[in-house]
């Protein structure tokens, strides 16, 4: 087995999407609103909650790459603009990262020239035919105190998705409260509520563990369902925990030319993600 083979290997696991029920909702439900919204010329938006490890960054891609994919645009790139809040956000990272994602470089965020950078991103939004706004790390905004930076950047919000028509989802951890704690105005523009919650042990786990190792071909994962208890218990119901024990057992089993994944090979991946320190609390010993 070659590098490159475990390179190939390592990275389809990576990219494995598993549309279980939570996912699927979430993922439907954006799709859906941002049709229904460009049907209706009235953008409804929505937040989603997930904690960390639970595929709220994955299915940020996977949106992305859907409407790529299947767009019509001449540029499809930015069909969808997805950017991340900073720890400190305000209006003008949030124009910059903005204009960056369609291709502008970083400005000057000079007081005066902000207005202009606000009214070249509205004109960038539409003339790039943008078909959804999603911000990650939104929770960012409900941190300490709430000052009038987290106003300034609803109130910037609600000026784009008005005057260009774009639904905005926000994406965050737990800490992501009720947006309407910040501005009822801002929350009435995105009314839908997703969540995606770490998987408690049961027959949504085991189905989210066959067809995990159902779409991974080169390698054969069949062993994490006869061990599914001790995986969800290495993991905590985490699809990306999960995905690093795999990824770990996997390059043990293929460096030693192996392409079939057994029980060693976890206890040794779990080692690997988790240090030596936490042996004794290895499931697969």
């Amino acid at each position: 087995m070659t590098e490159k083979d475990i390179e190939d290997t390592l990275n389809q696991i990576r990219l494995i999407t598993i549309m279980h029920p939570q996912f699927n909702n979430t993922y439907s439900g954006i799709r859906a609103l941002v049709k229904q919204s460009q049907r209706s010329g009235c953008p409804t938006g929505g937040s989603v909650t997930a904690p960390t490890g639970t595929g709220k960054s994955h299915l940020i891609s996977v949106i992305k790459r859907e409407y790529i994919q299947n767009s019509d645009l001449i540029d499809s790139s930015s069909a969808v603009i997805a950017i991340s809040a900073s720890a400190s956000p305000n209006i003008g990272s949030m124009i910059d990262r903005m204009l960056q994602e369609l291709g502008h470089p970083p400005g000057v965020r000079a007081t005066r020239l902000q207005d202009l950078r606000l009214s070249i991103l509205i004109k960038a939004l539409i003339d790039r035919n943008v078909q959804l706004i999603i911000i990650d790390e939104f929770q960012h905004l409900f941190r300490g105190r709430r000052d009038s930076s987290a106003n300034e950047i609803t109130d910037l919000l609600k000026e784009i998705t008005d005057k260009t028509q774009i639904p905005i989802f926000v994406f965050g951890t737990d800490e992501l409260g009720d947006l309407s704690q910040i501005d009822v105005q801002f929350a009435s523009r995105l009314p839908a509520r997703f969540q995606i919650r770490p998987f408690v042990r049961g027959v949504e786990w085991q189905a989210f563990l066959r067809a995990f190792h159902r779409a991974c071909s080169p390698i054969n994962l069949s062993v994490i369902s006869s061990v599914e208890a001790k995986i969800h218990l290495a993991t905590n119901g985490s699809p990306r925990t999960l995905k690093f024990l795999l990824i770990a057992a996997a390059t043990v089993a293929m460096t030693e030319g192996r392409a079939t994944i057994e029980i060693s090979d976890l206890r040794n991946g779990f080692s690997h993600i988790f240090g030596t320190s936490a042996s004794n609390n290895n499931p697969f010993n």
